[in-house]
């Protein structure tokens, strides 16, 4: 019968985990141009062990270590109206993206964050951006919301603005399809950007 051997145990013991894929970003910051508009893309520079999307969304959910107070203001889950219903729970629907995006699929996701006017209810700007990502994201890929109110928690922070998160693949009846690599550039963060800014000034124009 084998046995193993001190130097053997010794390999084994000196056997280290590869280190993990985190998401890589290029960010298209606010300027005088649209100071109340960021984007930002996210990719993988490598395909093996992939640390995967949740972590973004569990930080952006939970920014604070206060179950209470560090918790998001609110969230909300867009979906293309042919996508499974399963597909409707927050938790399914990102931990799906990661087990099924291809090695070979670099793009992860794309970020639009909104400042909202310190001048009107949070509540009234987070509507203006679903509506927003309603007509520019969510008729082909699965959309997330998520609203940072610092004030709700006594805190001062960078104001008020919802993140606006994107999957990269499109979502059709049979679930995700492959990534979509106009949105994942700079043509689709000039498109997303001439989007709100046409959306913002016909909502204007409804509530005149």
């Amino acid at each position: 019968m084998a046995q193993i051997t001190s130097n053997n145990i010794a390999l084994v013991d000196d056997v280290v985990e590869s280190p993990q894929t985190k998401l890589s970003v290029f960010v298209h910051d606010c300027c005088d141009d649209h100071r109340d508009f960021a984007f930002s893309r996210h990719w993988y520079k490598g395909e093996e062990n992939r640390i995967g999307v949740r972590p973004w969304f569990d930080k952006k959910l939970f920014p604070g270590e206060d179950r209470r107070y560090g918790c998001a203001a609110k969230y909300d889950l867009l979906l293309p109206p042919t996508a499974p219903g399963d597909l409707g729970r927050f938790g399914t629907l990102v931990d799906r993206f990661d087990d099924t995006l291809p090695p070979y699929e670099q793009h992860a996701m794309v970020h639009v964050k909104i400042m909202l006017d310190p001048a009107e209810a949070w509540h009234v700007g987070f509507e203006r951006v679903r509506s927003y990502a309603r007509h520019h994201f969510a008729h082909r890929f699965a959309t997330v919301l998520i609203a940072h109110i610092p004030g709700l928690a006594g805190l001062k922070g960078q104001g008020n603005h919802v993140h606006c998160a994107v999957l990269s693949r499109e979502v059709t009846i049979n679930g995700f399809g492959g990534a979509c690599t106009d949105l994942c550039s700079d043509r689709g963060y000039e498109a997303a950007l001439a989007a709100w800014r046409e959306h913002k000034e016909s909502w204007e124009d409804e509530g005149a």
